[in-house]
């Protein structure tokens, strides 16, 4: 019988969900329709920049009981139909099978179109504070659709989407180049899409200068935090992981498993510079994993070695000869300087235009 009410409960829980997502759909369409009715309004001259004031001055007197129609209210629903209405068609629903793997395959505008309902669109799919987040944070279109479809594939909370903007995302993986997310299940060796070129662990509060276990015990210390700067597909496993050779026991510093990769991650911390031999302790440890830990339906195990700093070129050198999947990454303990990688990634197009 318990089995049975614990089903019950089940029912109850999802069928609560989905009412909110419907409507949080219908509240999000609904501003949509009233961002575009003020804005035709104005476009037209028929309507002055204060009506909006006086609509909002009309609701409050004649219906209290509707909240969320202040001027400033208003103006935010025209200023979310302004941003989207000229790549609308971009959002259509049909691209949500996409995973964030192809995260940048970034929308590119389209043609105006005029929606009278956005129901089966990507921008129903979070919320309207998501959305104020995006809109009063972030400038460029591209970079508010990554926003948009890495909210809806990691399910993120609104505290999680702020730290996300906050720590430049977009930016670090614009400058990590990813590949895409064929390579590391059918080519190992060179892994790299959900293995971020750099990590910002500011939720930490290290000291400086800190040393490794410092560095471990403040990840797991704040795991969650972690797991979602790595992204949410990294499910933890364990610290000092155990594997035995040669009868000779061996730590792996943190060990992860990765769904969507459907293989073990081995993190080996370094809060230092990277050194080239590094990369042989870490290729041991992947070596245990793969003969000693290793499912048969599981890909290759990958390494990440993160370290405080790194210098590319030594980096390059260091793998270019190595058959193991590793990633060489560095963290930093603050936020990174959004206009400083802003001005990385300009530098980067136009050696690329050159």
């Amino acid at each position: 019988m318990t089995h049975q009410f614990a089903e019950i409960v089940t029912l109850i829980q999802r069928s609560r969900t989905n009412a909110q997502r419907m409507v949080n759909v219908e509240l999000i369409n609904l501003y949509w329709n009233v961002g575009e009715y003020i804005h035709r309004k104005i476009q037209s001259n028929i309507w002055g920049k204060g009506t909006i004031k006086e609509l909002s001055d009309f609701i409050i007197r004649h219906h209290p009981e509707l909240k969320g129609f202040s001027d400033r209210g208003l103006y935010r629903m025209k200023l979310f139909y302004e941003t989207y209405i000229a790549d609308i068609e971009a959002f259509s629903d049909d691209r949500n099978s996409e995973v964030i793997g192809s995260q940048l395959d970034i929308i590119s505008p389209t043609a105006p179109a005029k929606f009278k309902s956005i129901r089966n669109t990507l921008l129903v799919k979070i919320s309207w504070s998501h959305h104020l987040v995006l809109l009063e944070k972030v400038r460029k279109s591209e970079e508010r659709a990554f926003y948009i479809r890495l909210c809806i594939n990691e399910s993120y909370s609104l505290k999680e989407l702020e730290r996300q903007v906050k720590s430049s995302l977009y930016e670090r993986i614009l400058l990590g180049n990813y590949p895409s997310q064929e390579r590391i299940t059918n080519k190992p060796q060179k892994p790299s899409v959900g293995f971020k070129d750099s990590y910002v662990f500011e939720f930490l509060n290290l000291p400086e200068p800190h040393n490794e276990s410092d560095l471990q015990k403040a990840l797991i210390h704040k795991i969650k935090t972690f797991v979602l700067e790595l992204g949410k597909d990294f499910i933890f496993m364990d610290q000092e992981f155990k594997i035995m050779v040669g009868g000779v026991n061996f730590y792996i510093d943190l060990l992860f498993y990765h769904r969507e990769l459907h293989c073990l991650v081995a993190f080996e911390l370094k809060a230092t510079e990277f050194m080239p031999e590094y990369i042989g302790k870490l290729n041991f440890y992947l070596e245990a994993l793969d003969r000693n830990v290793r499912k048969s339906h599981e890909n290759p195990s990958v390494g990440i070695l993160l370290c405080k700093e790194k210098n590319n070129e030594i980096v390059e050198f260091a793998l270019s000869r190595n058959l193991s999947p590793a990633v060489i990454a560095e963290y930093q303990t603050i936020l990174p300087d959004k206009k400083l990688l802003q001005q990385k990634l300009h530098e980067l197009f136009e050696n690329e235009l050159a």
